[in-house]
């Protein structure tokens, strides 16, 4: 994590410095990205960047918790969704992450990171916590559609829950490996067939 001086910088210059360093780890995966490059993209020094972060794991770390914010924001509230607003609200987050990615390329960096974690045993407590914050979000996520009855509950939890991170995580590898070819078009096709796939897996047995 960043030092507490990192949380007394403005706003705007935390998030320039993440997204810069992002757009390194983006380019050039984790163990290639250079914080050089990153320090001197930002008008840096080196003691001011170690006055903010212990290292290279360290500012990672921080990147990787920021773009964990940007595709699960805040306002997506699983308590308040019913029956009817379920499903529709998957959907629109699942379109509002790819409009980020449009808006911000270096995001798609980050997430095939994710998506095929490096060989790295520095990089891998970042990124751990990450997955690990994700399949509790998906859990409390599941369980939610359980109670309105838009999931079905005739398949143990931690079943269902496993065949949809493993078509969520299948579905990741692919569509990032194949972004940067794939039009606009194709994109938006591609995500609407791994929605269709997470449904047709989740529905209510009844309602097959």
């Amino acid at each position: 994590m960043p030092r507490p001086r990192f949380a007394r910088l403005a706003p705007d210059r935390q998030r320039q410095i993440l997204e810069r360093a992002a757009e390194e780890f983006g380019a050039h995966g984790y163990t290639h990205a250079s914080l050089n490059r990153v320090i001197e993209r930002l008008g840096l020094n080196k003691g001011a960047f170690y006055y903010c972060f212990d290292g290279k794991a360290d500012l990672f770390g921080a990147v990787v918790q920021m773009v964990w914010d940007r595709f699960v924001p805040n306002g997506f509230d699983i308590a308040a969704l019913d029956a009817a607003s379920f499903w529709p609200s998957i959907r629109r987050l699942l379109r509002e992450n790819h409009a980020r990615i449009r808006e911000e390329p270096w995001l798609a960096g980050i997430a095939r990171l994710l998506a095929n974690p490096p060989q790295s045993a520095a990089a891998d407590a970042a990124i751990s916590d990450v997955l690990t914050r994700g399949r509790a979000w998906a859990r409390s996520l599941v369980q939610r559609g359980q109670e309105v009855g838009a999931v079905r509950t005739d398949v143990e939890l931690d079943l269902l829950l496993d065949a949809l991170m493993a078509v969520d995580q299948a579905a990741d590898r692919w569509l990032l490996a194949a972004w940067d070819r794939l039009t606009p078009t194709e994109r938006e096709a591609a995500s609407v067939l791994v929605f269709d796939l997470w449904r047709r897996i989740a529905d209510p047995a009844p309602a097959r």
